[in-house]
Order: C-alpha cells, then structure tokens, then sequence
C-alpha cells in the first residue's frame, strides 16, 4: 500500500512533468517559430542590406550627376537673385521714370497757363505792328530783365545800345562790307516803325575801320587826282612837251595797277586772304608815283639832253647812261621796303609787296621796253607843242 502510494504519487509527479515537458515543448516550438521568423528577418534585412549597397552604389556613382545638378541649381539661383536685382532697379527706374512724367505735366501745364497769359497780354496789345517784339508784363518786371535795360540804356531809356557779334575777322575787308551792310539794313527799317524820327550810329573796330576807308577811298581819288595833275604839270615843264607827260604818267598808272593786281593775286593764292587791305592802295600809290616819277625824271632828262643827236641815238644813249643808276636805285629801294616784310603786319607786307613788285616792274620792263617804245611811235611829236627841232 505505502508502495502503491509511492508508484501514484510517482505517477503524479510523472503526469506533472509530462505536462510540464509538453508545456516545454510548445515554447520550445514557439521559440523555433520565433527563431525561424528572426532568421527570415535577418534574411530580409540582409537582403535589404544588400538592396542598401546597392543603392549605394548607384548613389555613389550618380553623386557628378548630383553635384553637377546642384551647381547648376546654385548657378540658377544667381541668376535669379540677380534678375530679381534688376528687375527691382527696373522697377525703381519706373518709379522715377513716373515722378519724373509728373513733373513734366506740371511743367507743361504751368506753360499752357503762361502762354494763355501771354497770348492775352498780346491781344490786348496796343502796337498791333510790334506784337512779333512783344514782352510780357512778368519778363519787363523780373531783376534779371531789368538789369539788362540798366546795361544797355540810358538811365532816360531814350538811348540803347544793340550789340551784333560778326562770324569773321572784324578787320577783315568781309567785316568792313558787313558794317555797311547793317547800316543799310537799319536806314530801311526804321522809317517804317515809330523810331523813323530816331538817329542811330554805328561803333566798334569794324565800324571804325570802314569809316577809315571811307576818308581813305574819298582822299585817294582826290590825292590821286592832285598828285597826277601835279606831276603832269612839272614833267611839261621839265620836258617841255604835253606828249611825254601824258605816256610818262600813264606808264606810271599802269605800274601801279600791275602791282596791285599781283600782290592781290599772291596773298589770295597762296596765303588765303580775301584781297589786300583798304590801307594798300592809298599808301602804295603815294610811294610807287613818288619813286616812279624819279626814274622817268632820269631817263627823260638825259633823253632831252641829247635829242639834238636823233630820237632814236638819244634814246639809246640815255639808255646806256641812265639804265645802270634807274635799276640800282630800285634795288636798294626795294630791299629797303623788303624791311617791312619781316614785321608781321597785314598791311604793312602788302604795301611792301606793292611797292616792291611796281619798283622791279617800272624799272625792268616799263622803262626799258614801254617807254622807248612810245618815243619811237611819237618820234619828233614827243616835244609838241614847244619845240619839233631835233
């Protein structure tokens, strides 16, 4: 019985650990369950490893592409940053583009409102002739206007002074044409305004030179007609004969002509002047008639000395004795009014080039080819009417 205890009691415990093996065994396979789903999860997770290296690899390998992409996205944003930069300067200068608009309207408007006060004030002008010289009330009455009329009128304002600025050299010969020119213009206009009683004047360099030649070009043809009436009655005297004097000067009015015609030709041709001076024709006929006179005087003499011998052997003759002295008188006279070449002086080169030019010319071709050419012509008529006698 005690045995029988031991053997039930063995049995339980028997019972029990089968339970409790069987017990074992379910957690056991759970755990193997468990096991196997680690397993498939370290598969998978090797495998997703794996997919990881993978991707890794085409991330490594697409990295240029990446940062080349990203250069181009940073390079884009420049771009933009700096467009967005312009675009506000852009706005900005519309902003100032309008202000500006604005106060041109203004501007404008304030003009449309001050022509519709000068168009009024011009309307209701009295002098309907003058309304192309009108001035409006505002313009006579502002500080800048007035102190025009202090500057150039009378404190009476019955005297004004007008100022006219020439495009050329004001002592020049266009200059001088332009002085009488405006002249002419004023003495045409005022009689047809209501200043026809007003006198007027004209002042300046320019003006004073053409007064200058005005008195010169009036004393030159009564100087010239004095001095050639003069030599003429001294050459008849000396002479004594009307014919000698009448070639004798004409021979001296053609030098004359001659060398104004070259000194013009050469300072127009080839230095660029307009002509010569209003001062070289008066001068330059003084002096050509003084000197030339002085060498006809010698040749004419010498030839009234010896007409006893014939026209033609006393021509010859005096030729011979006078010709030497005639040209070296020229000479030195023309190197000592070549002096005046160096002075830089407009006028004082071309009455030298005159004098110069009517010296050689009266000397070299007048005396020795001119003269003698008309004694041959007149031949015994050279001494009429006081003595035909050879």
């Amino acid at each position: 019985e005690a045995f029988s205890k031991q053997v039930d009691s063995q049995k339980d415990h028997l019972q029990q650990a089968e339970k409790q093996f069987a017990r074992l065994a379910a957690a056991q396979k759970k755990i193997d369950t468990q096991i196997n789903a680690m397993i498939n999860g370290l598969t998978s997770i090797e495998n997703g490893l794996q997919q990881v290296s993978d991707g890794q690899g085409a991330l490594a390998g697409q990295m240029p592409r990446l940062e080349s992409a990203a250069g181009q996205l940073a390079e884009g944003q420049k771009k933009m940053k700096s467009g967005l930069g312009d675009f506000s300067s852009r706005l900005s200068d519309l902003s100032s583009g309008l202000n500006d608009s604005v106060k041109g309207l203004k501007k404008v408007s304030s003009g449309m409102m001050g022509a519709n006060d000068y168009l009024g004030e011009l309307h209701k002008a009295s002098d309907k002739e003058m309304t192309g010289w009108f001035v409006p009330k505002d313009a006579l009455t502002n500080s800048d206007f007035t102190s025009v009329f202090n500057t150039y009128m009378s404190d009476d304002r019955k005297t004004t002074e007008l100022t006219v600025v020439l495009d050329n050299n004001p002592y020049s010969n266009t200059a001088i044409q332009d002085i009488q020119a405006i002249k002419a213009s004023v003495k045409r206009a005022i009689p047809n305004t209501d200043l026809k009683n007003a006198s007027f004047g004209v002042s300046g360099v320019s003006s004073m030179n053409a007064d200058l030649k005005e008195v010169s070009d009036s004393d030159f043809k009564r100087t010239a007609m004095f001095m050639l009436a003069g030599i003429f009655l001294i050459l008849i005297i000396m002479l004594r004969s009307l014919i000698m004097p009448v070639y004798l000067v004409a021979s001296l009015v053609l030098t004359y002509f001659a060398s104004i015609g070259v000194t013009e030709y050469i300072f127009t041709h080839f230095f660029g002047y307009p002509g010569v001076n209003w001062a070289v024709p008066f001068f330059g006929f003084v002096i050509l008639m003084a000197l030339g006179v002085d060498y006809s005087i010698f040749l004419m003499d010498r030839f009234n000395e010896l007409k006893k011998e014939g026209t033609e052997p006393a021509m010859i003759s005096s030729m011979k004795n006078m010709g030497s002295v005639i040209i070296s008188a020229a000479i030195i006279l023309a190197g000592t009014f070549a002096a005046m070449l160096p002075s830089g002086v407009l006028s004082l080169l071309q009455i030298a080039t005159v004098v110069l030019t009517g010296l050689l010319m009266y000397a070299i071709v007048v005396l020795p080819f001119f003269v003698p050419v008309m004694v041959k012509i007149f031949g015994r008529a050279n001494w009429w009417p006081f003595n035909l006698k050879k």
